[in-house]
């Protein structure tokens, strides 16, 4: 496993490829198909930035009938037709105006059921081009005031750094289950949001050859 002191002083490209080395190097495992639940693909944005990559992350408008007001990734449900590649890029587009032709689509992780909501979430990670972005080095953003009331750009190694990370238990069934609770630059991530940016960071510290 790379230290945290180790991604802390790593310089971003380095970050990044090793980002891209183990999404894509990543066979995901999928839920149980007798949960019968509703799908769903969120996509999870990296930021290339000259210091350090970030994740944009949106604030659900608070007139949502669901989830409202939580953090999370763009996304929503997987239309008929649709894969989940093709679904998390369009919610992306109608959430926060990203251009598909902007992303490059580097993986998958795995499946994530909320069995709350009752969904089961394909996270689709893609790097966001930087040639997309304006000449202050950001990207042009047009979230939906429908259904976003804020945009979080949060940097990855924050959610590298242990102290940001808190871990609670529940129980479903009799099965005892983690809850992450992620605390980066005053945002607070919790829920399916906190599970898969935890995958992520898990996968993004394993030794490129494991």
């Amino acid at each position: 496993m790379t230290s945290a002191r180790a991604r802390a002083a790593e310089p971003a490209a380095a970050q990044l490829a090793r980002l891209r080395h183990a999404v894509s190097a990543h066979t995901p495992r999928k839920a149980a198909a007798h949960l019968g639940f509703r799908r769903a693909a969120v996509l999870v944005p990296l930021l290339p930035r000259e210091d350090a990559v970030e994740l944009l992350f949106t604030s659900r408008s608070a007139e949502l009938k669901t989830h409202a007001g939580q953090v999370s990734f763009p996304g929503g449900s997987i239309e008929s037709g649709e894969t989940p590649r093709e679904a998390a890029l369009r919610e992306a587009r109608e959430e926060v105006g990203l251009d598909s032709a902007h992303v490059e689509v580097i993986g998958e992780l795995d499946e994530c059921p909320t069995f709350v909501a009752g969904y089961v979430i394909t996270p689709v990670v893609g790097i966001v081009q930087p040639w997309a972005f304006t000449a202050a080095g950001r990207y042009p953003w047009n979230p939906s005031p429908a259904e976003v009331a804020a945009l979080h750009e949060l940097p990855l190694i924050g959610f590298e750094d242990p102290a940001n990370l808190k871990v609670e238990y529940g129980e479903r069934g009799g099965v005892r289950f983690e809850i992450f609770w992620y605390t980066v630059s005053g945002t607070v991530v919790w829920g399916a949001t906190a599970r898969i940016v935890h995958q992520l960071v898990e996968l993004a510290a394993r030794p490129p050859d494991s």
